[in-house]
This record gives structure tokens, C-alpha cells and sequence, in this order.
């Protein structure tokens, strides 16, 4: 099975992407959409849609994939009971949680995990399968072995991004429109603040990233199973979508398709394939005065692609004419029907031949339907005319439109489920605190101070760390260059006597499983409802804490059998990136062997246009963007108390027990300092 997969912002777009050959759509509905200002589609349209591509024989997979909070678990159950009862394909979603009342409302309708839960390893794939997803979207950020080594060992099936908008952060960890504007990636209102120019020593935009293309590759994806090939573009004009479904649609056939239009359609300074080849130098793009002006250029004729309809579907027709009347039957596959026509009149002149009866007939333009195996018996001396041929084959494509709509529409049993919720956790009577550290010094410093637990990178630990059962060992975020070397690694420290690990997506919980060690979720598990934790308990979590998008008021309302702490104090983070801006792409020689952990300060900052400084941390195989202000709650014993335990991370501190002891008296620094998203949230 090979797929391709166009963005639907609206029925326009859907109508583009028909059109011009997608084998499946998706569509954000009005609510959870990670594409809110797109213009999505109400109940009633998404109906509407579900018929128009059913009745062509295409999929349409609703995104329910944002993160939820629990007052909103309720409306998101509509919307999954709307998509079920409209018989969408699939729910491609995000959210543990939301995945998990998906199920138990509709068991049966497949869900897909978005690329925003951070699926860039086998053992991330495994564990969505095992979670019961059908289908896994792979980050965008992947090399072609990457790709080929998860698609060939998936349980489930694969889908990647091959054309569109690239985002410069691993899919899913990226917090700066949240931080910055209050306004959530994560939550469908992402305000691209990577497109902004920032600067580093001369150089500017250096995380602006042209858009990703590898229409031509589509034949390899083909060899190592992947099964769908998505277009970015929910937001982008059906123009858009016409040309890139046309030139997926080609490259599948074998045929040459027009790269230099599909690059003037849109595009920021041209395309890239950057990623697929490991080579990030030449990555960097911002959308200029030419581009635009390519843009405008291009629309010219693309109208064209897709304002036909086009005929997919093959249609085998065989017609009958007796004195006693017309009857013809077409099949479609395994779909058979049969239309009655008004008997023949004599022929005075010429009869009609079974010839003209099947020139007839075969005249299936403007609708879905090609002409297969057309054939007719013709009684003699019979004349049928042009209308009453043209009317029974009318009426046969429109009931065969029907039964093909009917047969490709899923009816699903929907169970009646409320979402309903834990007992709620009685608060600790007293806060504990934990330490997140980068340095040796800084773990020699916090294990002398009575923190409950340290998590710490791999790279600095080993058999003669002292307090291991202390210590949460840190794998690195992006594990696809390195995921059978940090399980020798994690066998290895298990081996030496440490007991636990942070679990910063699902690929390392199952890491850390596998190797014995008790799995302790990290904040970039992007947890905001009691469903997700409960979801993260199943899979053997020992505890959680929770994302720093949500407000403290409703993250403390979070119910749930397992201790859920928060981050509490450091610098936030804002991006991670394969890409490194300090480099300009290339390696950059500061990470080792990239099985490190963590990343460490480099020295590096870059420049936002007011002047600011944004510190960033360099690894093995990835860099990452730091808020420049650090997050400080230590005068707000009060919020600490709603939750089991706080979290205080620290980067480039020097003095760990100085900022405890802040905490631990509840004092308030001088200086700039942000108290984060935790009392003005973001949308």
C-alpha cells in the first residue's frame, strides 16, 4: 500500500487534492486542530467531505492533535463521537490522553500518532504500537537511513513528510511561540517565531529553514514499506496542495514532474533536502520579495490540475438491449449494479449496433469513473437513442457512486463513555524538592544537598558515582543516531547499580524498561490532563511531571494514582534542533559521541531582533535554545504545594545549594526572572 496524503485547510483545498490524485486527505475539524487559524470543517462539513472522498474511494483522517486539558476532555469526546459517526478513516492525534478516550469511544477507528509525540526511534515506534496505534508519523528532522531502519522494523504503519514547511525543532519540544507569545505549537496556535531574524556573529535567520521536498524519493520510501507520504500545508492555498499531490502523483508513476513550479509555489529561498542526506549546511531560508513574486508567477494555469474531475476508479459496464427494454450492469471491484432503461424503439434506418452502444457508454468524463471492459449485446433491428443511452448511463455511475461511498464508509459501534477521573491525590504535606543537572560539579554539589532525586545525563555518570539509587539517568532527546548505543549504555550504568531514568518521550520509557530501570516521565512528555498520566501509569511509569505549558491552577487539578511534580525553577527550554545555528549546520564537535544525555552550555548565544541573548547548549547531536530569563517560584511556596514534588533545573548555575536554599526559605532573587506560562498560560 502506497499513499498519498494532502492537507485539507478547507473544501476548496479538499476539492485540489481530489482532483489531482491524493489517496487520502486530513482535515483539522473546528476544535483541536494543531492548525486553528486553517479554516478546518464544522460536524456538517466534515460529513460532507468524508461523502466526497469516500465515493472516490479516498481515506479522510480527522486531526484531533492537540494537547487537552481536563475541562476539555468532555467537548473532545464530542468531536471524536462526531469523526466516528461520520465514518472518518482514522484520528491522528497527539495527546496520550486524548488517544486514550479515542478508544474507549471507538475501538475500532484507527489512530495515528502525530509526529508531535516525538517519534524519531524503533523503540518510540514500538511503543505506539504497543499503546495501540495503527500508524506513526515520523519527525521531519530524520536522515534516509534513519527512516529506512524505522520503517523496516515497524510494527505499525509508517508515514513521512515529503513535502512542506520544515520545523527547525525535533517535533514536539518546541516551547518558544508558547514562551515567547503565549501562543502553543502545542495547542494548534504556533506563531513561527523561528521564521523572526535571529542573529548570530554576522549571520541572521539562522533558524529559519527552507521548505522540504523529496517528491523524487517517493520510490525508495515505496522499497522500505512506508506507507504515506504526507504534504505539510493546511494553511497554505488549494493551488499549493494541487501541484504538490500532482507531483507525488507523478513521481509514483515514473513520470518527470515539474520541480520548478512546485519550488515557485512556495517556497523560502528554494527547497531542501537536508535533512533526508545529513547534510544540514545548507538549510537556512527566509521567504523573500522574489519568492512571493515566484508564488504569483506560478498560479498561473494551476487551476488547471485540478478543476476536472478525476476518474479513478475503473468501472467494467455491460449493456443489454432486447425489444423488451435496456438493462446494463456495471461492477466496480466487487460492487455490481444494474439500471433498467425504457424499451428500444424499430428501426426505420440504421439500427442501433452494439458498437455505438458501447461508444456510449464509455463516455464516463466528469465523473470518477474510467472506463474498463465495456461491452454490449444488441437485438436486431433496434434503435436506441442518444438520451435514453446517455440517461441509463447516468443513472448507473450515480448508483455506483453510492454503493462505492457505502462501501468505503466505516460504520463503527460507538460505546457511551463520560470521561471520568481518578480520586484526586491528597497534597504532601511538605514539598520535596529534585535537582535536573548538566555538569559534574553540578551533581557533585547536588548529591551533598538533601534532594529527594537527581537527574543526570549519561555522559556523566559511570560505576563510581556515588548514590546511585539517588539518580535518574538522562538519555539524549534524539535517539534515532544512537538508540543501540544508549541501550549499551543504559545495561551498563544498570548493570553498575543505578535503579532509574527520565523518560523524556516514549522511546525512552521503553528503553528504560527493557534495561530494568524504573521509568520517571520528564516535562517534555508534554503532559496536561489526568488521561495522559493514567496512560503514562499503564505503561509503567513510577511517576510524572508535568508539562510547563499548563497553568499551575490547572495542572494542580490533574488526578492521578502516580506522584506528579512540576519544573520549578531554570531555564525553560525553547527549541531542540538537529541543526545547530552556532554552526551553521555542520558538526560541531562539541558532543562527543552522541550518546551524551544533555546538552552543555557552549558559550553561544544568539541574538533576537530587540537585542536579547538567547543562550544555547550544544550535544552529541542536537543544540538547544534556552529562555533567556530563568523561571523562578521560590516566592511561591503556595503553587509548589499543590504538587508532589518540585523540580530545579540547572544549566550554567555555579552554586546548586545556594538557589535550594532560596526555595527552602521561600526568598525572592533580584534581578529579571519569569515565573513562565504557570499563572498567564498560553492559547
Amino acid at each position: 500500500m502506497k499513499e498519498i496524503l494532502a492537507p485539507c485547510g478547507g473544501f476548496e483545498s479538499l476539492a485540489a487534492a481530489l482532483n489531482s490524485g491524493a489517496d487520502a486527505v486530513y482535515a483539522g475539524m473546528k476544535k483541536f486542530s494543531a492548525r486553528k487559524n486553517a479554516e478546518n470543517f464544522s460536524d456538517d462539513e466534515l460529513k460532507a467531505a468524508c461523502r466526497e472522498c469516500h465515493k472516490r474511494g479516498v481515506k479522510l483522517y480527522a486531526a484531533l492533535n492537540t494537547l487537552v486539558y481536563d475541562n476539555e476532555l468532555t467537548e473532545l469526546a464530542q468531536c471524536i463521537e462526531t469523526a466516528a459517526r461520520c465514518g472518518a478513516d482514522g484520528l491522528i492525534m497527539q495527546d496520550l490522553g486524548a488517544a486514550a478516550l479515542a478508544e474507549k469511544i471507538c475501538p475500532q477507528m484507527p489512530r495515528h500518532a502525530s509526529t508531535q509525540m516525538t517519534l524519531n526511534s524503533q523503540e518510540g515506534v514500538k511503543a505506539a504500537a504497543e499503546l495501540g496505534y495503527s500508524r506513526v508519523v515520523l519527525g521531519r528532522e530524520l536522515s534516509a537511513e534513519q527512516i529506512k531502519n524505522i520503517a523496516e522494523s515497524s510494527p505499525v504503519e509508517t508515514e513521512i513528510f515529503v513535502h512542506g514547511a520544515l520545523c527547525v525543532c525535533i517535533s514536539g519540544q518546541c516551547y518558544m511561540s508558547s514562551l515567547f507569545g503565549g501562543r502553543s505549537g502545542n495547542r494548534g496556535l504556533c506563531a513561527q517565531p523561528c521564521r523572526l531574524d535571529f542573529s548570530h556573529v554576522g549571520r541572521h535567520s539562522v533558524i529559519s529553514l527552507k521548505d522540504c521536498s523529496l517528491i523524487s524519493h517517493l520510490a525508495e520510501f515505496e522499497k522500505i514499506g512506508v506507507t504515506s507520504y504526507k504534504i505539510e500545508g493546511r494553511m497554505k492555498r488549494p493551488e499549493y496542495v494541487a501541484c504538490a499531490v500532482n507531483a507525488c502523483y507523478k513521481s509514483l508513476r515514473g513520470e518527470e514532474f515539474d520541480g520548478e513550479r512546485l519550488k515557485n509555489i512556495f517556497s523560502r529561498g528554494g527547497l531542501t533536502e537536508g535533512y533526508f542526506r545529513g547534510d544540514m549546511r545548507d538549510m537556512q531560508g527566509t521567504r523573500g520579495k522574489d519568492d512571493v513574486d515566484s508564488s504569483a508567477k506560478a498560479l498561473s494555469g494551476i487551476k488547471a490540475l485540478y478543476k476536472d474531475e478525476l476518474p479513478r476508479l475503473t468501472a467494467d459496464i455491460h449493456t443489454i438491449v432486447t425489444a423488451e427494454g435496456i438493462t446494463a450492469s456495471a461492477n466496480c471491484g466487487d460492487i455490481t449494479v444494474t439500471v433498467a432503461g425504457e424499451p428500444p424503439q424499430t428501426a426505420n434506418n440504421a439500427p442501433t449496433t452494439a458498437e455505438s452502444v458501447c461508444g456510449r457508454m464509455a463516455k464516463l468524463g466528469g465523473t470518477q469513473f474510467k472506463a474498463g471492459d465495456i461491452t454490449a449485446e444488441v437485438g436486431e433491428g433496434l434503435y436506441v437513442p442518444a438520451a435514453a443511452l446517455n440517461a441509463v448511463r447516468r443513472e448507473l455511475c450515480e448508483r455506483l457512486s453510492v454503493e462505492v461511498e457505502r462501501k468505503n464508509t466505516h460504520v463503527y459501534q460507538i460505546n457511551e463513555h463520560s470521561p471520568a477521573l481518578p480520586a484526586k491525590r491528597p497534597a504532601p504535606e511538605k514539598t520535596s524538592y529534585r535537582a535536573e543537572v548538566y555538569s559534574p560539579e553540578q551533581l557533585k554539589q547536588a548529591l551533598a544537598l538533601d534532594f529527594e532525586l537527581i537527574y543526570a545525563p549519561m555522559n556523566i555518570l559511570n560505576e563510581n558515582t556515588p548514590d546511585k539509587e539517588r539518580i535518574a539517568v538522562i538519555p539524549p532527546l534524539f535517539l534515532a543516531d544512537c538508540e543501540e548505543r544508549v541501550g549499551e549504555r543504559l545495561a551498563e550504568l544498570a548493570c553498575a547499580g543505578f535503579t532509574k531514568g527520565m523518560a523524556q518521550t516514549l522511546g525512552h520509557a521503553r528503553l528504560l524498561r527493557e534495561h530494568g530501570l524504573d521509568i520517571l516521565g520528564g516535562y517534555r512528555m508534554n503532559l496536561l490532563n489526568s488521561f495522559s498520566v493514567g496512560v503514562c501509569e499503564k505503561f509503567g511509569f513510577s511517576d510524572v511531571i508535568l508539562s510547563f505549558e499548563g497553568t499551575a491552577d490547572r495542572l494542580s487539578q490533574i488526578r492521578s494514582n502516580i506522584p506528579c511534580g512540576i519544573l520549578a525553577y531554570g531555564r525553560l527550554p525553547l527549541m531542540v534542533m538537529r541543526r545547530c545555528p552556532i554552526a551553521d549546520g555542520a558538526p560541531c564537535g562539541r558532543g562527543g559521541d552522541g550518546i551524551c544525555g544533555a546538552s552543555s552550555p557552549c558559550g553561544e548565544c544568539l541574538t533576537d531582533r530587540r537585542g536579547n541573548t538567547i543562550p544555547v547548549l550544544c550535544g552529541g547531536n542536537s543544540a538547544e535554545l534556552l529562555n533567556p530569563d530563568t523561571l523562578i517560584l521560590s516566592d511561591r511556596p503556595q503553587t509548589l504545594d499543590a504538587f508532589d514534588f518540585a523540580v530545579l533545573k540547572f544549566t550554567d548555575e555555579s552554586d546548586v545549594g545556594a538557589v535550594l536554599d532560596m526555595y527552602k526559605n521561600s526568598r525572592k532573587p533580584s534581578g529579571r526572572l519569569t515565573r513562565g506560562l504557570y499563572f498567564r498560560g498560553a492559547e
